[in-house]
């Protein structure tokens, strides 16, 4: 098995459901959108059957009424009958296609929360067919300009010690300013500690 497809194979979600209310909302107000749209269609087409006459035989009576009076029961079933499957199909397909965006949403999140805990050593990994993948690029490049500019930080602070270890030996560098400039490294130090890269 190659490298690449055992990443795919870890890196599949085999949850349907990650961003539980962004999938559900997502879903219904698609769902509300295709019945709605089959409601105006119905409607107009309803409002332009009522200026035109149909004859229909009914119960052996020939009866004359508006094209929207005859045709309103099966245009309302017609209706009623697609919106439903239609919604129920959208439903399905929007699941995955939501699950999509909802996935790298979810790994931005626990990206950005690592990086807000001083871990820079992660990256954001996406799937194949996941959207945003423009978004975890940069995400990931910032987090590379970070770690670089934090590691220049770690290395200027091994400088720093270096340049206090040499003063120590030199009995002409004034013992205050050897301090203060141990300090500052410590301080240095304690700061750059919370980030792991």
């Amino acid at each position: 098995m190659t490298a690449h497809a055992t990443h795919a194979m870890t890196n599949r979600r085999h949850q349907r459901y990650i961003k539980r209310a962004f999938q559900r909302r997502f879903i219904v107000q698609f769902c509300l959108l295709m019945v709605l749209g089959c409601a105006v269609f119905g409607t107009a087409l309803y409002l332009y059957g009522t200026r035109t006459l149909t004859t229909a035989f009914i119960d052996s009576k020939l009866r004359v009424m508006s094209t929207g009076d005859f045709l309103l029961p099966a245009l309302a079933i017609c209706t009623l009958a697609m919106a439903g499957a239609v919604a129920l199909v959208a439903a399905v397909r929007l699941l995955f296609f939501s699950h999509q965006i909802a996935g790298p949403l979810y790994r931005f999140e626990q990206t950005a929360k690592a990086i807000g805990n001083g871990d820079l050593s992660g990256e954001v990994r996406l799937r194949d067919g996941d959207e945003l993948q423009d978004l975890a690029r940069s995400m990931g490049g910032m987090v590379t300009d970070l770690r670089a500019r934090v590691q220049e930080v770690q290395a200027q602070t091994r400088r720093l010690g270096d340049v206090i270890a040499q003063a120590k030996h030199q009995s002409a560098a004034p013992q205050e300013l050897l301090e203060a400039l141990q300090d500052s490294q410590v301080r240095l130090d304690e700061a750059i500690s919370r980030f792991r890269v």
